[in-house]
């Protein structure tokens, strides 16, 4: 048994063992008192719990080291959130994405994800507004495009031959 990278002294073993089944009997205690209060199982609502039933605080490092209690822990708490995959327009973009610069598309896409999603929102927005706006540019371009080849088209009707 060790704490660290030191081993625990052999005269020390006794009290430490003490120490960590009373650890874990508060922990149930706040677990209890938690349940019975209808409040979620987490690491600061014991923590609250233990320091209202006890007086004592209690670090969520001490929870996380005594095995016990950690299990305690683990068996009452709400389930684990399950971590939604990816969306499956990401997922076709990497797919149709060259593969010589999927990397990069990665980087981006994390770089992207660490943004405020209101600014990410806003520039959405904004790049929607300049793309309409180049739509109307290539249709005037269009529309004045065959007006020109109309008239060379009548230009060269008329021409004598």
């Amino acid at each position: 048994m060790s704490r660290g990278d030191r081993p625990i002294p052999t005269w020390l073993r006794p009290f430490w063992e003490n120490k960590k089944r009373e650890t874990a009997r508060r922990i149930t205690a706040a677990v209890a008192k938690l349940a019975s209060e209808g409040r979620p199982v987490t690491f600061s609502s014991i923590r609250e719990a233990v320091r209202i039933l006890y007086g004592t605080p209690l670090s969520t490092n001490t929870i996380k080291r005594n095995e016990l209690a950690s299990e305690i822990y683990r068996r009452h708490r709400r389930a684990p959130k399950m971590r939604i995959g990816r969306s499956p327009s990401l997922v076709s973009l990497y797919k149709e994405s060259d593969p010589e610069e999927r990397a990069a598309l990665h980087v981006k896409v994390a770089r992207l994800r660490r943004e405020p999603k209101d600014s990410l929102i806003a520039r959405l927005i904004r790049m929607e507004s300049q793309v309409s706006q180049q739509a109307q540019v290539e249709n005037k371009l269009r529309k004045e495009m065959m007006q020109i080849s109309l008239r060379l088209l009548v230009f060269e009707e008329s021409k004598p031959a």
